[in-house]
């Protein structure tokens, strides 16, 4: 299902591709291990602005022109940051390839940190913020992740906040790149219509050269040592307002998730789509469907690489705020206590496949996979292994996982609510 060619080049550079010939086009990902996980207080916020400032223009092009080589061509030229990784990607057109892999390896060795730039992007990043401080349903997030974990750096906001951005420097940007941006922490990853030795003759021709600085060197940095897993902050049940001027109660309730690395994984994204990853979950149908209390509620899974968060969130009216809260706290018990039925384990299943499956129609999906998947575990996992993975989950395996994770004392509630009392 999946025909995958590896290489690694001496440098350290891992090249994961998908050719897949029945498509006119390509998806390229450069995966970078920088999130928001890896900075120092004083950088809180710096890979999420490290990766707006690289196209801002290098010593080879502009702003502009760095756009135009790839949109101008009828691509997509975008980035992102996690927590624990930032990707800068193309999709282009068979052909534009070769230029897709010259403009990002320019975006990551040349990027001139213009000071002027600096300064007005710092511009941009704050308005960011505010119109995340406008947008409840995405505030909320980050508030209880903040509220979960605490300090820990996997519970501080990707953007970072208003002091450590104003504060950032070139020179505090040049010591990030040194620390993070190395060959051994970039992961190379395409899926579409290519020629694999194509590809791994371009990556070699413009990163080829590209060596980490000799350790101990004169104005190097250590690479910090990998931050200790997140924990629950409360050791008990913990809620969390936020009065805002918002017209409906946004919350999430939560509990600490499982890695990356854990084989439950597959086991709670079944009991994800049945409990709230679908329509016809749980969460869905007797908030939504049967009581009209919600317009939204879901869930989701946030796996990591020595942790995770697995999340309830929705929106209500304040007056049923109460309701809604007892109502999923009651499915939650219900998982603890009994397993589900077969066929309700069997729809959640096959729900799950074929959101896998169908996913794999978009070439960036393909890339992003596999250039993550080993970037974190470092393989990838066949998509037929994962299947049968997902096949194995009996009803009885989700009932158990419930029973640990959704422990009382391990949830945490968060809501941005009305100004006014609840209740």
């Amino acid at each position: 299902m999946m025909n995958l060619v590896q290489t690694t080049l001496p440098n350290g550079i891992r090249i994961v591709m998908e050719p897949v010939p029945t498509v006119p086009s390509v998806a390229l990902c450069f995966w970078v291990k920088s999130g928001s996980r890896y900075e120092q207080p004083h950088q809180h916020g710096m890979a999420h602005f490290l990766e707006h400032m690289l196209f801002k223009g290098t010593t080879n092009r502009t702003a502009m022109q760095i756009a135009q080589e790839i949109e101008g061509r009828g691509g997509v030229l975008n980035a992102s940051t996690g927590k624990e990784l930032t990707c800068y990607y193309a999709r282009v057109l068979s052909e534009h390839l070769p230029i897709a892999v010259e403009v990002l390896s320019d975006l990551l060795l040349n990027a001139k940190l213009d000071p002027d730039e600096l300064e007005r992007e710092k511009g941009v990043v704050l308005e960011e913020m505010r119109m995340i401080e406008d947008t409840p349903d995405e505030l909320l997030h980050d508030l209880f992740a903040e509220v979960h974990w605490g300090n820990h750096p996997l519970g501080r906001r990707i953007i970072g906040s208003p002091e450590t951005v104003r504060a950032f420097t070139r020179e505090g940007l040049i010591e990030f790149i040194t620390t993070h941006y190395r060959p051994e922490n970039l992961v190379v990853s395409a899926a579409g219509h290519f020629e694999p030795d194509s590809l791994v003759k371009e990556v070699e021709r413009w990163l080829g050269s590209w060596r980490s600085p000799v350790s101990g060197a004169a104005g190097t940095i250590a690479i910090e040592s990998h931050p200790a897993p997140p924990r629950k902050v409360q050791p008990k049940w913990h809620q969390q307002l936020f009065p805002r001027e918002v017209e409906q109660v946004h919350f999430c309730i939560g509990v600490d998730g499982v890695s990356f690395l854990d084989e439950r994984r597959y086991a709670l994204a079944v009991l994800n789509s049945l409990l709230g990853g679908s329509m016809f979950s749980r969460l869905w149908q007797e908030i939504r469907e049967k009581r009209g209390l919600v317009y939204d509620i879901g869930s989701y899974s946030m796996p990591m690489s020595d942790g995770g968060l697995f999340v309830i969130y929705g929106g209500t009216a304040p007056e049923h705020f109460e309701q809604v809260v007892s109502l999923v706290l009651a499915e939650l018990d219900r998982l603890c206590d009994e397993p589900p039925s077969e066929e309700e384990t069997r729809n959640a299943r096959n729900q799950l496949k074929g959101t896998r499956l169908l996913a794999l129609e978009s070439m960036q999906t393909r890339a992003e996979l596999i250039g993550s998947e080993v970037l974190m575990r470092g393989a990838v996992v066949p998509m037929e292994e994962i299947i049968a993975r997902i096949e194995a989950v009996q009803p009885e395996d989700l009932r158990a996982l419930a029973a640990e994770l959704f422990e009382p004392d391990r949830r945490t509630l968060v809501a941005i609510t009305p100004p006014m009392e609840i209740g």
